[in-house]
C-alpha cells in the first residue's frame, strides 16, 4: 500500500506542493488540477505545457503520481456540457501524461445536474443509457479506455438532504452502470450507512482511499484518530492501491502530516 499526499493539501501551487511532499518524505502524490495552472478559460486553450514541465519536476524529485483529481469546476464550466466534456478529456490525458492510471471525479463532472441524478437514483438503472450523463461522455470514456485511465467516482454529497454518491447502495448502482471504479472518502462514508457496508458492496471497485479527520466540526485534518485502527483493518479487504492523505492546505493541518503518514503506514503494515 502506498501512502500519498494530495498536492492541494500542501499548496495550490503544484510545483511548490511537489517540493514540500518530497521534504515530508512522500514518494507518492495525488495531483489536484488547479484552475490557475490549467487555465481552461474564455479562449478554451489550456496550458498543457505547464504539465510537461511539472512531469519533469516530479520525475527529478523521485516522486510518482498515483492519481489525478479532476479540476474543481467554476460556475461557467458547470454551466456548459462542452466545457465539462473537454475538461474531463483533458484530465484524462494529463493523468496519463503524469504517469498515473486513476482519475478521481465528482458527480458534477459526469452528470447533467444534481436533480437529474437524484431522479435517476429514485428509479431503475439498467445501464449507462439510463444515466443523465453530460453530452459527449461516451466519446471521452472511449478516450480514457484507450489511455488505460480508470474513472474513480468519489462519494460526495453537497447538501445535508441530498446524498448523491455518498450512499453505498446508490454508488453501487451507478458504478455498475458506468463500469467505473470508486474513490472512497472514508470519513464521509462512515454513516452512509457505515464503512462495513461500503466494503461489503464494493471491495473490488474501491481503488483509492482519501483519508482525513474531522475536528470540532471541521473536515480535512490529518488522519490521527485512534478509530483508524479499526477502519484500516476493514479497508485492507478492498482493492485500494493507495491511501491519499487529504488535510487542508493550512500550516495548522500541515504540522501533523508526517505523523499521520507514519501512523497510517504503520496500521496498514501491521
Amino acid at each position: 500500500m502506498e501512502i500519498a499526499i494530495n498536492s492541494g493539501s500542501l499548496s495550490f501551487d503544484t510545483p511548490t506542493a511537489v517540493a514540500q511532499a518530497k521534504g515530508l518524505g512522500f514518494t507518492a502524490l495525488e495531483i489536484n488540477l488547479q484552475q490557475d495552472e490549467l487555465r481552461y478559460d474564455f479562449h478554451r486553450q489550456p496550458n498543457l505545457a505547464f504539465y510537461d514541465v511539472l512531469a519533469q519536476e516530479i520525475k527529478l524529485r523521485g516522486i510518482h503520481v498515483v492519481s489525478v483529481h479532476n479540476l474543481f469546476l467554476n460556475s461557467a464550466q458547470v454551466f456548459s456540457h462542452q466545457a465539462r466534456r473537454e475538461i474531463l478529456s483533458l484530465a484524462g490525458r494529463l493523468t496519463a501524461r503524469l504517469g498515473a492510471r486513476i482519475l478521481v471525479v465528482h458527480p458534477a463532472d459526469l452528470f447533467t445536474s444534481e436533480e437529474a441524478l437524484t431522479r435517476c437514483l429514485s428509479g431503475d438503472i439498467g445501464g449507462r443509457e439510463d444515466l443523465p450523463l453530460i453530452a459527449g461522455f461516451d466519446q471521452v470514456r472511449a478516450e480514457l479506455d484507450e489511455l488505460e485511465v480508470s474513472l474513480a467516482l468519489e462519494n460526495v454529497n453537497h447538501w445535508r438532504d441530498t446524498l448523491l454518491t455518498n450512499q453505498a447502495d446508490s454508488m453501487l448502482r451507478l458504478t455498475d452502470a458506468l463500469e467505473c471504479q470508486v474513490t472512497l472518502d472514508v470519513r464521509r462514508s462512515l454513516n452512509r450507512p457505515n464503512l462495513s457496508r461500503w466494503v461489503e458492496l464494493m471491495s473490488e471497485r474501491i481503488v483509492l482511499l482519501h483519508l482525513h479527520d474531522q475536528v470540532e466540526g471541521q473536515e480535512h485534518h490529518p488522519p490521527l484518530d485512534p478509530a483508524w485502527r479499526e477502519r484500516i483493518a476493514l479497508l485492507k479487504q478492498t482493492a485500494a492501491q493507495a491511501c491519499v492523505i487529504e488535510p487542508s492546505a493550512t500550516p495548522l493541518a500541515q504540522g501533523n502530516i508526517r505523523a499521520s503518514s507514519n501512523y497510517i503506514a504503520q496500521l496498514w503494515n501491521s
